[in-house]
C-alpha cells in the first residue's frame, strides 16, 4: 500500500463517494445421483431440468397472397406453400435480460402444432431459421407494419417475403441457423416441435448483432403448408417459447464511483493509487487518488495530460512555458523532476509516456516534423532514472499509434498513415539486447504488454465494414489467439486501449447504438465477463483485481467520472455427500426396505409408493454460504416406455427423525408409528401434511424417459437444515397424485456409483483475512506502574488477591471504511495453567478502551507517559457506551473444572471491529478482563511469544 502523508491532501468532500454493488456469481451445474425400480409401462420428458426463462415474444405472419396485409394478431403462424401461395413468419423474443456476461449453453425455440390436425401432407416441410437482415436500418422491423412486402410503415424489404442473413452471414443465404424436418407422410402430434437456436441467440446476447429476431420459412414452399400456435393464442401452454439454459460466470464485481465532478479522464492504476487528468474550465492537471480516500494534486500548470504510474513514481506530459516535456513526481519524496528538455514530447492519447521501474518511455517529434501529420516522423525515447541516460528507438512507420513497457520489453505499434491505420505493425524492443523484433503485421492498433503477453486490437474487413477485435500474442510460444469475435472492440472515432495484468485483459466494446462497456477476458479459464452495464464506459486499466475506467455522459464532451471495480473470483465448493434411503410401500406397510436397489414414487394397481432419504450435512454450519443444492435421482423404471399419467414428484421435510433400520409405511422407528401412515411431513410453509413442496419436477407420462439424472432444487430445505433452523430429517419424496404414475430411480444401494442418488451442494467460499502483529500489554495490579510490553504471555483473572488484565490493539487502518466485513473474531492461544483445573470458572470479557494508550508506558495505573487512567486497571466503555459498564462486547466462559486444551479460544468481536472500521470510534483496541477476578487466573500467549502459530490474531470474514 502507498501511503503519503507529505502530499497536500485535498478534501474529498467534492468527491462524494457513491457505492454500487454488482454481483456476478457462478453456480455450476449440479452433481451426480442414482436410483432403481420395479415394472410397468411409462416414460418421462426428454429434456432435462434446465434454467427455463419465460421470455416475451412478438410474432407476425408474412403471406404472399396478401403482401401488404399486417398479420400481427393471428392465433397461428404458418410456413410452407399451398395453392401457389408462400407463407413465412417473423418472431422476436425479448433477450434484454441477457448480456455478454451470460453464459448461454443452450437455447431452444419451441413451436406447438396447430394445423393440419390429424392429416398427412403431400410433401415434407423442412423448417429453417434465419436472422432477419436490418443492418442498413437503425431499428428492427416494426410489428405494427410488417408484411410480405414491408418491414416498416414506409420501408419495403429489399426482397419481398423478408431479408435475412444465414449462419455464414450471407444475405439471402441458404445455410440456416436451425432446421427440423416434419414428414408429410406422418400424422402430426399435438405437441411442441423444437429447433436449436443456440448459435443465433448467442450472437444476439454477446452483442455481435442487434436482436432482429427469427425469420422462419420452409426450404421449399409448395404443397407443404403447416401452422403452429402464435403468441396471440389463448392457451399459454401452446404459445411459442424459447428455453434458455444459462451458466453464470464465477466473478463478483464491486463497483465504486470515485468522483461525480464530471471532469476526470485517462485513469491509470498501480496498487491502490489511481492517477488521472482532470479537465476543468479549459485547464488540465494531474491528480492521484489513493483508494483509502486521499486525493492529491500532482501538477498545477493547467497544461498536463497523459499520466502513468509505477510504484511511487508518476510521469506525465506537460506543456509548461510553451514547451512539451515529460515530468515525474516521486510520491515517497514529494519531489518533482523534469525528465525531458527538448520541448517536443508528445502526449494526449495512446502515445502518452509510460513507466516501468526505473525506465520511462515517451514519444518525441524529430526534426522532420511538418504540419501535415501524414508526413511527420517521431522517435521513441527511453530514459533510465538510475543512469540518467537517454536511448532513442527509431520507429518503423511514420505514425506511432501506441507503445507500452513491461520488464525489459517495449512494444510499439506504428503505421504508414494516420488516416486508414493500415497497414501497421507491432515491433518489440528488448532493453537487455537492444534489438528490435517484428512481432506481427496487419491492420493493428493499440497494444499493451504484461510479461510475455501482448494484447492488441486488429482491424479486418468483414461484410464490407471495418471491424476491430482483440487478440493476444504469447512471446514464449510465438502463438496468438483471438479473444473477441464481435468486431466491436474499438470505436473508429475514440480508440480505447486494452490493458493486461497477469491472465486478465480489459478493453472497451463499442456498439452500433452508441453504447460502450468494459469487458474482461481471463486467459486462465477462457471466460469473458462484462464489467459495466451503463453503456458509457471506456478507457479501462487493470492492476491485480482492480479495474479503473471512466464513465461519460457524452463521448464528445469531457463529462467523465472515474469508476473502480474490484473483481474477485466467486470461489465455490461443490460437494457430494453420503446418503441413506428407504422405500415406503403401502401394500407392505410394516416391511423395511432399506437395501433395495431402487426407490419409487407414484401409484400402481391401487398401491402408493414413497421414499425417505437423508444426506449427511454435518460438515455445513450456519456460517456456510450455500448458494445452491440439487437432489439428483437417476432413472430406473420403466425403461423406454410411456405411462398413463404424468408423475409430479414433490419434496417435503419429514416431521421428525426416523431410523433407517425400522422406517416403513407405518413406522418411523422401532415401535414408533407415524401419525399418518405413509409418513409425516412439513411443507415449505411449515404446515403439517401441507401441499406446498420444497421442490417439484414433472415427469411427463407421454414421453419415454431418458437414462439420466432428474434434478430437484432443494436449496431452501438444505439451507434450513444447515442454518440450524430445523433438525436435518432428510427428504420425504412422493408424487402429487398417486395413481397410474409409478416410476423408480436407482437407490444408494445400487452397485453403480454413477447412478446413485446424490446431492450437489454449491458453497461459496467465504473470504477471510487474518490480522496478526498485535500490540499487547499486561496490566498487573501488584506492580501498578510496571510496563509489561515484552512478556511472552498475557493474563486475566485473579490469584492471591492480585488482579490481572490486558490491553491489545491490531492495526485496522487498512480496513477503515470497509463495509463488507461480516464477522470478526479474536483468537487467543492457551498458555497457563497447562493441563490443570482451577477453583473457579473464568468468564473472559472484551471492552473498548476509553482512550488511546501508549505501549511503551501503559500499566495498571497509567495509559501514557505521565497520563494516568481515571480508574486504575484501565478505563473502558461497554457495548452500551457506558463508562466502566458491565455489558461486554464479547464474552466466553472457560470452565475451571475442565483442563484446558492447547488451542485457540475464540471471542466474537464483530460489533466492536465494525465500530472501529466504520469510523464510529477511534481504534483503541480491546481491554480484556475477567468478569470476576478471584481464584480464576489464566494466561494466553502474547504477540511476543516467538511462535507465529500461537500469537493473538484477529480474523475478518467478508460478506
Amino acid at each position: 500500500m502507498i501511503t503519503n502523508k507529505k502530499l497536500n491532501s485535498l478534501s474529498l468532500a467534492a468527491a462524494a463517494l457513491i457505492l454500487y454493488l454488482i454481483l456476478f456469481s457462478y453456480t455450476s451445474s449440479a452433481a451426480t445421483t442414482i436410483c432403481n425400480v420395479e415394472s410397468t409401462n411409462y416414460q418421462p420428458p426428454e429434456d432435462s431440468e434446465e434454467i427455463v426463462s419465460e421470455i416475451g415474444v412478438s410474432d407476425n405472419r408474412l403471406r404472399e397472397a396478401s403482401p401488404d396485409t399486417v398479420y400481427k394478431d393471428s392465433s397461428f403462424i404458418d410456413v410452407g406453400g399451398m395453392n401457389n401461395v408462400r407463407y413465412r413468419d417473423i418472431l422476436q423474443f425479448d433477450l434484454s435480460k441477457y448480456t455478454s456476461n451470460s453464459r448461454i449453453t443452450n437455447a431452444v425455440l419451441s413451436l406447438y402444432w396447430y394445423y393440419p390436425t390429424g392429416k398427412t401432407r403431400p410433401e415434407d416441410t423442412v423448417i429453417e431459421i434465419y436472422r432477419p437482415a436490418t443492418s442498413w436500418k437503425l431499428f428492427p422491423w416494426d410489428q405494427d407494419y410488417i408484411s410480405w412486402n414491408k418491414e416498416d410503415k414506409d420501408d419495403a424489404w429489399r426482397n419481398a417475403g423478408g431479408d435475412w442473413y444465414d449462419k455464414n452471414g450471407i444475405l439471402q443465404g441458404n445455410t440456416p441457423y436451425a432446421t427440423i424436418t416434419i414428414k408429410g407422410s406422418t400424422l402430426p402430434d399435438n405437441r411442441y416441435y423444437e429447433l436449436d437456436v443456440t448459435d443465433l441467440v448467442e450472437e444476439y446476447v454477446i452483442g455481435k448483432y442487434e436482436n432482429t429476431g427469427i425469420l422462419i420459412k420452409a426450404r421449399t414452399e409448395s404443397n407443404n403448408y403447416i401452422a403452429f400456435y402464435s403468441s396471440d393464442w389463448t392457451d399459454e401452454n401452446q404459445r411459442p417459447k424459447i428455453t434458455v439454459t444459462e451458466e453464470k460466470l464465477p466473478y463478483e464485481i464491486n463497483i465504486i464511483q470515485i468522483f461525480t465532478l464530471g471532469s476526470a479522464n485517462d485513469p491509470n492504476i498501480y496498487d491502490d493509487m489511481i492517477v488521472y487528468e482532470d479537465r476543468d474550465n479549459g485547464k488540465t492537471d494531474i491528480y492521484a487518488y489513493e483508494l483509502s480516500g486521499h486525493l492529491y494534486m500532482i501538477s498545477k500548470s493547467g497544461t498536463a495530460n497523459s499520466p502513468a504510474i509505477y510504484g511511487d513514481k508518476i510521469v506525465w506530459m506537460e506543456d509548461r512555458n510553451g514547451k512539451s516535456d515529460i515530468y515525474m513526481y516521486n510520491i515517497s519524496t514529494s519531489q518533482e523532476t523534469q525528465i525531458s528538455t527538448n520541448g517536443t514530447a508528445l502526449g494526449n492519447g495512446d502515445s502518452g509516456p509510460d513507466i516501468y521501474k526505473d525506465t520511462i518511455v515517451w514519444e518525441e517529434l524529430n526534426d522532420t516534423y511538418r504540419s501535415n501529420h501524414d508526413t511527420y516522423r517521431s522517435n521513441l525515447i527511453i530514459h533510465n532514472l538510475s543512469t540518467q541516460q537517454n536511448t532513442q528507438i527509431p520507429i518503423s512507420n511514420k505514425n506511432l499509434y501506441s507503445f507500452a513497457i513491461h520488464d525489459d520489453k517495449i512494444v510499439v505499434c506504428s503505421g504508414v498513415t494516420s488516416v486508414t491505420y493500415q497497414p501497421s505493425i507491432i515491433d518489440m524492443y528488448d532493453l537487455s539486447t537492444q534489438e528490435t523484433t517484428r512481432i506481427i503485421s496487419g491492420g493493428l492498433h493499440s497494444s499493451a504488454i504484461y510479461d510475455n503477453r501482448i494484447a492488441y486490437l486488429e482491424k479486418s474487413d468483414r461484410y464490407n465494414i471495418y471491424v476491430y477485435d482483440l487478440y493476444v500474442y504469447d512471446l514464449s510460444t510465438q502463438q496468438g489467439i483471438q479473444v473477441s469475435t464481435s468486431g466491436n472492440a474499438c470505436n473508429p472515432i475514440i480508440y480505447s486501449l486494452p490493458s493486461i495484468y497477469n491472465d486478465r485483459i480489459v478493453w472497451g466494446k463499442f456498439f452500433q447504438n452508441g453504447m460502450s462497456n468494459i469487458y474482461m477476458y481471463d486467459l486462465s479459464n477462457s471466460k469473458e465477463t462484462q464489467i459495466t452495464t451503463s453503456g458509457n464506459a471506456m478507457y479501462p486499466d487493470i492492476y491485480g483485481d482492480t479495474i479503473v475506467w471512466i464513465d461519460h455522459e457524452d463521448i464528445y464532451t469531457d463529462k467523465n467520472d472515474i469508476f473502480v471495480g474490484t473483481v474477485s473470483e466467486g470461489k465455490y465448493i461443490i460437494s457430494e455427500i453420503g446418503v441413506s434411503d428407504n422405500r415406503l410401500r403401502e401394500a407392505s406397510p410394516d416391511t423395511v426396505y432399506k437395501d433395495s436397489s431402487f426407490i419409487d414414487v407414484g401409484g400402481m394397481n391401487n398401491v402408493r409408493y414413497r421414499d425417505i432419504l437423508q444426506f449427511d450435512l454435518s460438515k455445513y454450519t450456519s456460517n456456510s454460504r450455500i448458494t445452491n443444492a440439487v437432489l439428483s435421482l437417476y432413472w430406473y423404471y420403466p425403461a423406454g416406455k410411456t405411462r398413463p399419467e404424468d408423475t409430479v414428484i414433490e419434496i417435503y421435510r419429514p416431521a421428525s427423525s426416523w431410523n433407517l433400520d425400522y422406517v416403513s409405511w407405518n413406522k418411523k422407528d422401532k415401535n414408533v408409528a407415524w401419525e399418518k401412515p405413509g409418513g409425516d411431513w412439513y411443507d415449505k410453509n411449515g404446515i403439517l401434511q401441507g401441499n406446498t413442496p420444497y421442490a417439484t419436477i414433472t415427469v411427463k407420462g407421454s414421453f419415454p424417459p431418458g437414462d439420466k439424472y432428474y434434478e430437484l432444487d432443494v436449496t431452501d430445505l438444505v439451507k434450513e437444515y444447515t442454518s440450524g433452523k430445523y433438525e436435518n430429517t432428510g427428504f420425504l419424496i412422493k408424487a402429487r397424485t398417486e395413481n397410474n404414475n409409478y416410476i423408480a430411480f436407482y437407490s444408494s444401494d445400487w452397485t453403480d456409483e454413477n447412478q446413485k442418488p446424490k446431492i450437489t451442494v454449491v458453497e461459496k467460499e467465504v473470504p477471510v483475512v487474518t490480522v496478526t502483529g498485535a500490540t499487547d500489554n499486561r496490566l498487573r495490579e501488584a506492580s501498578p506502574n510496571t510496563v509489561y510490553s515484552d512478556t511472552s504471555f498475557i493474563d486475566i483473572g485473579g490469584m492471591n488477591n492480585v488482579r490481572y488484565r490486558d490491553i491489545i490493539r491490531f492495526d485496522l487502518s487498512e480496513y477503515k471504511g470497509d463495509t463488507s466485513i461480516e464477522k470478526a473474531a479474536l483468537y487467543l492461544y492457551w498458555y497457563y495453567p497447562a493441563g490443570k483445573t482451577r477453583p473457579e470458572d473464568t468468564v473472559i470479557e472484551i471492552y473498548r478502551p476509553a482512550s488511546s494508550w501508549n505501549s511503551d508506558y501503559v500499566s495498571w495505573n497509567k495509559r501514557d507517559n505521565g497520563v494516568v487512567w481515571t480508574s486504575p486497571g484501565g478505563d473502558w466503555y461497554d457495548k452500551n457506551g457506558v463508562l466502566q459498564g458491565g455489558t461486554p462486547y464479547a464474552t466466553i466462559t472457560i470452565r475451571g473444572s475442565s483442563p484446558p486444551d492447547n488451542k485457540y479460544y475464540k471471542l466474537d468481536v464483530t460489533d466492536l471491529v465494525k465500530e472501529y472500521t466504520s469510523g464510529k470510534y477511534e481504534n483503541t483496541g480491546f481491554l480484556i478482563k475477567a468478569h470476576t477476578e478471584s481464584n480464576n487466573y489464566i494466561a494466553f500467549y502474547s504477540s511476543d511469544c516467538g511462535n507465529e502459530s500461537q500469537v493473538p490474531k484477529l480474523q475478518l470474514v467478508y460478506s
